[in-house]
This record gives C-alpha cells, structure tokens and sequence, in this order.
C-alpha cells in the first residue's frame, strides 16, 4: 500500500510528501465479582499523508478496510494537494531527512505479548479485583473497574526526503478503583500500574494501593484556615506539572501564550528543581526512537536547578524561531494524536528530577500541615496567568506524623509560585501517562478550611 501510495504521489507536480502509517491491535478486559463484565479486542490501521506545494502544507488520511484500491488513495492523495492549494504558504514548513546513522534501540517492544492467552490476561484483572478486596474485605465493600488493557503497535514513516523508518511497540496496563464504606461514610481509593512488558504489571501492588488510600479517606475532618507547608504527593503534583508543560511549547512561547517567554537563563524556580522532557525515557510511556515527524528522540533539559534553559520544539517552530533569531533545532517534540490528526507540537516523557529523600523524611520535617492525596478541578486553572483555588483533600500532619484525614478543604495560589516555593524533593519519581514527579515539599500554600 505504501509503495502505491508513494507512486502516486510520484507523479503529482508537488514539492514533496510524507506518508504516516499506524497499525495497531487493543484490548481491554474488565472483571466485576471474579467475572468479565466488559470485554473489547479490535485491530485498526490508518495512513496518513502530507505534502509541500509551494511552500503550503496539506494533509489527509484514510482509514478504510477498501483502502487498497488504487482509486480510494488518488482521492486520498488529492485531497491533501486540495488542502495545500487553500492553505497560506509558509517558509517554515517542511519535511525531516532521512537518519544518519543509528538510532538507540529501546525496551518499548514485548515480543512475547502475542504469545500471551486472552485467558491470561483477564486472569490479571481479576487478580487485580481479588487483591484489592484483600486489604480489607469488611470495609472495602466494592470493587470498580478492576481492568486490564494493552495496545501493539506498529510505525512507519516515510518522506520524500529519503526517510524511511518503522518500529513495533507495546504498552500494558492495569487499574482499579476500591470503594470503602464505615459509619455510614463512603470514600473511593484508584491506582495503576502500565509497563511496556505484560509480566513486570505489579498486580498486588495497585489492589493494596488503591484499598489503602480508600480507607485511609475515612474519617476526615476540615482543618482551620492558614497559611501551611503542603506535600503534594508525586501523583498530585503530576498534575500541577502537567499543566505546567505548556509554558515550555515553543508555541505558546512565540505566540506570548507563555510565562515562560523571554525568561531563559533566569531562576525562575526553586534551586532544587530541575524538569526534563526525554522522548529516550526507558520505561516512559511516551518512549520512541524518533517523532511524529521523524526527527530523533532525545532528552532536553528544560530547567536546571530552577534556571530556565530552553524550550520543547518541532521542525516548524524550531524553523519559525530561526528566521528572527540564531539557528534553532527541533527537540524531537512532534507528537500526533491519532492518524486523523497531522502531528503538532507536544511533550513526550515530561518530568521533575527526583530527589535523595524518603516520603517519611519529607513528612517528618513538616511540624505542622497537609500532604495532598486528590485536587479537583485542576482543568480550572489558566495555564497563563497560573492562579488557582482547587477542592483537595489529604491528611493532617503535626509533628511529622499523621492525625486524621483531611476533606472539604481548598487551596489557592499561583502554578508558577507553588514550584518556587518547593523546599523538598522526594525520592519516588513515578509516571502518570506521559508526566512524572516525585513527591514535592511546598512552603507556604494558603488553605481554606474552617
């Protein structure tokens, strides 16, 4: 199909073509009582194509069982010279060469998962389900969406330009969602687990996670309003860093949609703070050998001991930023969201450094304040200006041990202060889809309690 495709393309008065083909194979399986409640297999493929007329970029895409007929791709084809011909030409525009030399091989592939039984898998989830009521079945009344999934997929890009390359990968999955009940009182506790090998899932894990933190949940109380020192636990503050990943797309920095912009070389965040975007991550979930453009993965430093160093590009931006000032490379930040979509800008494994010290010793230096399980509303916060007040809830600390939990509590500040004011790193770096932190030590966040 590709080699069709690509006679086509061959023949049209264009400039030059690339052409993105996915294909892919998923499945998920749910367990309710020890039975299967849900249960999808499916296999999908699609073929993407851009071309270069004249300094315009168009794109199309098919996804069409019939896609092998030759007359379905010279509709394919010509769509995307249509859409080039009513675009604006743009200079920046173009396609990436081939690769010189080789590229690192990476721990993203199970060979042996297609050897792997649907039975086998399901039995995974309902392991999962079976260790999550185990942590205590008197009080964990009922067990959500115990649920096992993976997705193979093999990548293939090829370009005018002589690049042509294809890698397979894997990914597995499990999660769950304990619900604990006491007096009357009901309170939910979820974790998970992914890796790109189906036997390194820790299956016991994620059930004694998610029962614990459910019924840890129990019982909590409002605290008094003040200015407190607050941990944020690494899946929290995941989520504030996550939102933070905006202000390092070279995108948002020309478009003045940054905080970020002109700030490079300045201590913006705290000295003990460094943030990195790495597409080479070995167990990241976003790991690949290159991007959705075929520039090279690699690892860019983005802030150094709270020093601004740099920004995340693509071939396009990286080529726009060039034209007013010295030469600019892409950081191998091309991303697609589906084969519908052409590839734009994006993060790739986007983490804070973790630090040397434990959890406890985190928590011990806190005499008086609250370690944050859960924020709500995080979609809330304007991702320019970075203010924010967000529902949360956690547990009260004195003395560096836990009283009681803590809920119907809120907390207001500033994204950007917040990562100033980090005075402790911890040690457990731990991904969340493509973002990671460890635990984070802030001084200073104003709560609103009673």
């Amino acid at each position: 199909m590709l080699d069709r495709v690509e006679g086509i393309l061959r023949k049209k008065s264009i400039d030059g073509y690339e052409l993105f083909l996915d294909q892919s194979s998923h499945f998920y399986a749910e367990v309710k009582d020890g039975k299967v409640d849900t249960f999808q297999a499916s296999r999908s493929w699609g073929i993407s194509v851009r071309v270069l007329k004249r300094q315009r970029m168009g794109f199309s895409y098919s996804t069409s069982s019939g896609s092998v007929q030759s007359d379905v791709w010279e509709r394919v084809v010509e769509d995307a010279i249509a859409s080039a011909e009513a675009t604006s030409p743009d200079p920046c525009f173009e396609f990436a060469p081939p690769i010189k030399g080789s590229l690192p091989a990476l721990p993203t592939f199970d060979e042996a998962l297609e050897r792997v039984s649907e039975k086998k898998k399901i039995e995974k989830a309902r392991l999962l389900e079976e260790a999550t009521r185990a942590v205590d079945p008197s009080r964990i009344k009922k067990v959500r969406k115990a649920s096992y999934q993976e997705v193979s997929s093999q990548t293939t890009l090829i370009n005018s330009n002589g690049l042509n390359f294809s890698y397979p990968s894997t990914l597995a999955s499990v999660s769950v969602t304990a619900v604990a009940e006491e007096a009357g009182e009901s309170e939910v506790g979820w974790d998970f687990d992914y890796s790109h090998f189906f036997n390194d899932l820790d299956i016991e894990r994620v059930g004694r996670t998610a029962g614990t933190r459910a019924l840890e949940s129990l019982g909590g109380k409002r605290v008094p309003s003040g200015v407190y020192p607050v941990i944020l636990r690494n899946h929290v503050a995941s989520e504030f860093l996550s939102l933070l990943a905006h202000s390092f797309l070279s995108e948002q920095v020309q478009k003045g949609k940054s905080s970020l912009k002109g700030k490079k070389g300045e201590k913006v965040f705290s000295p003990l703070l460094s943030v990195v975007d790495d597409g080479l991550f070995p167990k990241g979930a976003a790991t690949s050998p290159l991007d959705a453009e075929g520039t090279p993965s690699q690892r860019t430093v983005l802030v150094l001991q709270g020093e601004v160093c740099g920004y995340l590009y693509d071939r396009y931006w990286a080529n726009r930023e060039s034209l007013s000032s010295s030469r600019v490379d892409s950081t191998g930040n091309s991303k697609r969201s589906g084969i519908k979509f052409p590839p734009a800008i994006g993060i790739s494994n986007f983490f804070i450094e973790p630090g040397s010290v434990p959890l406890s010793k985190l928590t011990g230096d806190v005499q008086e304040g609250i370690v944050l399980e859960d924020v709500m509303g995080l979609h809330t916060i304007d991702p320019i200006s970075g203010d924010f007040s967000l529902g949360c809830s956690g547990d009260w600390i004195v003395r560096g041990r836990k009283v009681h939990p803590v809920k119907s509590i809120a907390i207001a500040g500033n994204l950007f202060e917040l990562f100033r004011r980090v005075v402790g790193i911890g040690e457990d770096l731990r991904f969340f889809g493509g973002v990671g932190s460890p635990s984070l030590l802030v001084e200073g966040l104003e709560v609103s309690g009673d």
